[in-house]
């Protein structure tokens, strides 16, 4: 067994960032009797951050943003949470806003401290999480201690699972098979991570140091919950967003006309335990495209934006399927693409959300807004 460490019943091991959700909502845990004055008031606020990203879960997230004096990082939205889980319940908070803050301080100058001698401290306790069958962790304890590590950079965190769940995770006869298909394809890099400790020694071209551009659409995204929307993953690659769209709960489509990727993002969505559809045509030429509340286009239009035919039909299909949000990363022509956009859709809303680089180019990252 590889994790690292392990007893009769659980492993500690390196669970990835992208895998690690929040408590599962108290009811459906069924764990509503623990919790003190229950009330309707404090699990309709419960549920605003139950089951969602830890990359989402804004309080605490902000709170460490802060700490690491992050631009724009503020103690507002945690001070918030604290007094409303208490309010909801008709409870006094046990401290103030500045008791809390300091305590809140002093844990995380210990937890750096403690990181100056290496990870030891968090593998000795680490945060606890359970399988979910649709494809992630729910953390049962340390939010705080995951997101703490989540905002200093760390893309995998030390966590203590039960042992039934450990081969779950691994799924060790599909990792095989996608390992194959990677030989059979000649791939020694692959673009996005792959959340499977098997490939953990793999360099990825993309998303491998935070803030990854996801992180920049989770902050975006805040809390809100996913499930029932739809999203399209127009250029999906090997399908590492559209697969942690499905995890928020979200239906997706992914567009991917290289053969190559398609396979492999199949083997990985197995590997993964998730599923979402697949558009092999190319984007402008497809009749499958519906309608969707979310797009992606993440280094994709520049490949195409030269070609004016191919061009007219891509942003006529974009702005016909593509309702609500897009979010998208440019080439390195980053005013013409972006222009190009916003005079020939319905997109005429932007906000940048970050500088990026990657494959060799200076890159923006936004998300366009329909009026």
């Amino acid at each position: 067994m590889t994790g690292h460490g392990a007893s009769r019943d659980y492993v500690v091991t390196e669970i990835p960032v992208e895998l690690l959700f929040t408590e599962l909502d108290v009811r459906s845990a069924r764990t509503d009797h623990l919790i003190q004055s229950f009330t309707d008031r404090w699990y309709e606020h419960h549920l605003q951050y139950a089951d969602i990203s830890i990359m989402r879960l804004v309080p605490h997230r902000e709170l460490y943003r802060y700490f690491g004096e992050e631009p724009g990082a503020a103690p507002d939205a945690y001070l918030d949470w604290y007094e409303q889980i208490h309010a909801t319940r008709g409870i006094t908070p046990l401290m103030s806003g500045t008791e809390l803050l300091n305590q809140r301080r002093m844990e995380y100058d210990n937890m750096r401290s403690e990181l100056l001698s290496g990870p030891d401290f968090f593998f000795d306790y680490p945060v606890k999480a359970r399988w979910n069958p649709s494809g992630y962790f729910n953390i049962v304890d340390g939010h705080h201690r995951a997101c703490f590590l989540y905002c200093l950079g760390f893309r995998r965190i030390p966590v203590r699972i039960p042992l039934q769940d450990y081969p779950v995770w691994l799924h060790s006869a599909a990792a095989a098979d996608v390992e194959q298909t990677m030989k059979d394809q000649q791939r020694t890099l692959i673009y996005t991570p792959i959340l499977n400790p098997r490939f953990y020694g793999m360099h990825s071209e993309r998303d491998e140091t935070y803030p990854t551009r996801l992180d920049h659409i989770a902050r975006f995204l805040g809390p809100e919950k996913l499930k029932g929307r739809s999203v399209l993953d127009i250029g999906c690659n090997i399908g590492y967003y559209a697969r942690h769209f499905v995890r928020e709960g979200a239906d997706v489509t992914g567009v991917e006309p290289d053969p190559d990727h398609h396979t492999l993002l199949h083997k990985l969505n197995t590997m993964e335990r998730t599923a979402f559809s697949v558009i092999t045509e190319r984007f402008e030429e497809s009749e499958a495209v519906q309608q969707y509340d979310i797009g992606l286009l993440l280094t994709v239009f520049y490949h195409i934006m030269k070609d004016p035919e191919a061009c007219r039909r891509f942003l006529a299909q974009l702005d016909r399927s593509v309702c609500g949000l897009l979010f998208w990363e440019s080439g390195d022509a980053i005013e013409s693409e972006k222009k190009m956009l916003l005079e020939n859709t319905g997109f005429k809303h932007y906000e940048k959300l970050a500088d990026t680089f990657g494959t060799g180019k200076y890159r923006e990252l936004g998300v366009f807004r329909k009026a």
